[in-house]
């Protein structure tokens, strides 16, 4: 993240976008206390990211999760 991204963020939670709520993304918490979001579709297609840059607005892999809840 930036200097600049830093200070916008300063005192909140950076925004995670639709991965949020993606039925294919799994919540990754590191040994450090760093939290990441790995997008399983990684493993059978290579056009997405294991770990996406956050905020992910669009992604053509995005399913809406019933587990994620509506926000």
């Amino acid at each position: 993240m930036t200097e600049r991204a830093n200070s916008n963020f300063a005192g909140r939670r950076a925004p995670i976008g639709l991965c949020a709520a993606c039925r294919h993304a799994r919540v990754v918490h590191s040994s450090h206390g760093s939290t990441f979001y790995l997008c399983r579709l990684a493993e059978i297609d290579p056009r997405f990211d294991k770990y996406p840059r956050l905020p992910v607005l669009r992604c053509a892999g995005y399913e809406h999760s019933e587990e994620a809840g509506d926000s």
